[in-house]
């Protein structure tokens, strides 16, 4: 294998600061990701690049730098390099060093998850002077005679795990659709609580109805974390409270003009659509981000449905290459998009334009990299074949994909594999017996199947259960939770330390932990020159920060 190109760390920080697109992909797994990585870095790991990387960086000739922590020869970063280049992608290059060296020359890291996202909800807490509301306030508040409504503006799964009791459930952008009058400075008017877990969806909610004229709403500081940390009463599996009415359609639209005229948002239609699709030199991103997507949206091709103002707050997540235009579909009023647009535009990682009208079917195009990768892959079998053979003790089983995944159900007996490498298997293999992969939907099992058999390729002893975990429990065929450390050939390396995964017991020092690095994070994200968010000044022009 030849060596793979590279670039210094002071070339990158050039590119960096630059305007131009630029995919930078830490392929370490997600734990060292959050251990330290670059500000402006996307989380990327090689034990799932290949199927993250066609809708994260789908254009080919983009340029794009991955690293891993030391950028030794023949560790992840030359790996996913090789493997970025076999998928058809023309300029990759690795980071010399990796991240050891770009922090060795005095170059700016960080530690934690989504960290741009909170950094930005802190500094558009400064900017617009986001009123706040304690959670002791709140208390006292409710215990009291006034008029309050707590609302809750994440996502349902996430409400449902865990809630302040009583709460309203309306998910990011949805929050701006609620049937509110502009402040006309009555005292009387009912306070709106807006909270999420901790702290950035709840500022940007508070926030967004404080710019679209709704004056009587606070961000509850830190959430669902803080107020149980201080007493509150919190509810798992919450179903959401009372509902608070949309408004009419006219005012919701009357809402989108006004905000789309405050910002200067771009609006496109489907003919400019059109030559941004066929536009090679730059990304295009395109999201649906409606509660159900459109059957347009859904027959377009290269429309991703993220619903409920996920698109900002998992940008980090969807966005893998910085600086490339990114196209919002909604209803006619338009408003969901405009919020996200408004915000997107002074995240400033992107262009944003909101489509005018559903996006329409994007013109047939061949994958023949694909194609060529899926006559590589080995022998799929259905469920009842595969518990027909574990009956008879004839396979192993190895689940790959995610651990949370493995956590929550997996076939009984089944072993579990962070598929970066398949060196972990050699033991298996020496056993004899055929091997079958498992994951949720299929996709990563058929994909460890293939690169099973290019690492031993006298064996054809390797298989991939069609359908996935999903199929199987969908014929009522068993699965469990269980498994013992012996079950683990790899660790749970993708498992960040998310403070929705802590165990009930660890909890409370956990979250202490977790509010205490948040609430310093933006001090510090905001001393690297990369990192400009585009605030507009009190006159409405935009400006870097």
């Amino acid at each position: 294998m030849t060596d793979p190109p590279t670039i210094a760390p002071d070339a990158l920080q050039a590119l960096l600061l630059a305007d131009g697109e630029l995919a930078l992909l830490d392929v370490s797994e997600a734990r060292a990701f959050h251990a330290g990585h670059l500000n402006l870095a996307r989380c990327a790991p090689l034990s799932g690049l290949e199927l993250q990387v066609p809708d994260f960086v789908p254009r080919r000739s983009a340029t794009v730098v991955v690293y891993d922590d030391a950028g030794q020869p023949g560790a992840a970063a030359d790996r996913a390099c090789a493997l970025l280049q076999r998928l058809g992608h023309e300029d990759v290059r690795v980071l010399q060093g990796g991240l050891e060296a770009w922090t060795a020359q005095g170059l700016p890291s960080i530690d934690g998850w989504n960290t741009l996202i909170k950094t930005f909800g802190d500094c558009v807490r400064l900017h617009y002077a986001t009123r706040v509301l304690s959670v002791t306030a709140l208390q006292a508040l409710r215990a009291s005679d006034a008029q309050i409504a707590v609302v809750d503006v994440r996502p349902p799964d996430e409400f449902a795990f865990l809630s302040i009791e009583g709460a309203r459930n309306h998910p990011g952008t949805e929050l701006a659709l609620r049937d509110f009058a502009i402040d006309d400075g009555s005292a009387d008017r009912p306070l709106w609580a807006i909270q999420c877990f901790s702290r950035t969806r709840g500022l940007l909610g508070a926030t967004t109805l404080a710019v679209l004229g709704h004056r009587h709403a606070a961000f509850v500081e830190d959430g669902v974390m803080a107020w149980r940390l201080n007493g509150g009463a919190v509810a798992s599996h919450a179903q959401a409270a009372a509902d608070l009415p949309p408004a009419p359609a006219p005012v919701l639209a009357e809402r989108a003009a006004r905000l789309r005229a405050r910002a200067g948002l771009q609006v496109i239609d489907g003919a400019q659509l059109a030559r941004w699709r066929a536009d090679s030199q730059r990304t295009l991103y395109l999201f649906d981000v409606r509660p159900v997507p459109s059957a347009a949206s859904a027959a377009a091709g290269d429309v991703r449905h993220v619903p409920g103002g996920q698109v900002l707050m998992h940008f980090e997540q969807l966005v893998g290459t910085r600086n490339a235009r990114v196209v919002l579909v909604d209803d006619t009023h338009g408003l969901r998009a405009a919020v996200t647009a408004f915000w997107l535009r002074q995240f400033n990682q992107c262009e944003v334009a909101v489509l005018d009208g559903e996006a329409p079917p994007r013109p047939a195009q061949v994958d023949i990299t694909r194609e060529a990768e899926d006559d590589a892959v080995s022998q799929g079998i259905d469920a009842p074949a595969l518990q027909d053979r574990l009956a008879r003790h004839e396979v192993i089983v190895v689940h790959v994909g995610p651990s949370e995944d493995f956590e929550r159900r997996h076939v009984p007996g089944a072993r579990y594999l962070l598929p970066a490498s398949m060196a972990p298997l050699a033991p298996l293999v020496a056993q004899g017996r055929p091997i079958v992969f498992t994951s949720e939907d299929g996709a990563a099992s058929r994909i460890a199947a293939r690169d099973a058999r290019r690492a031993w390729p006298d064996s054809r002893a390797f298989h991939w259960l069609v359908g996935g975990i999903q199929a199987w429990a969908a014929q009522a065929r068993p699965t469990t939770s269980d498994h013992t450390p012996q079950d683990l050939l790899t660790p749970f390396d993708d498992d960040w330390g998310s403070t929705m995964r802590v165990r009930p017991d660890q909890r409370e020092s956990a979250w202490r932990d977790y509010l205490a690095w948040e609430r310093a994070l933006s001090a510090r994200v905001m001393r690297d020159p990369t990192v400009r968010f585009n605030f507009p000044d009190p006159a409405g022009t935009s400006r870097a920060s």
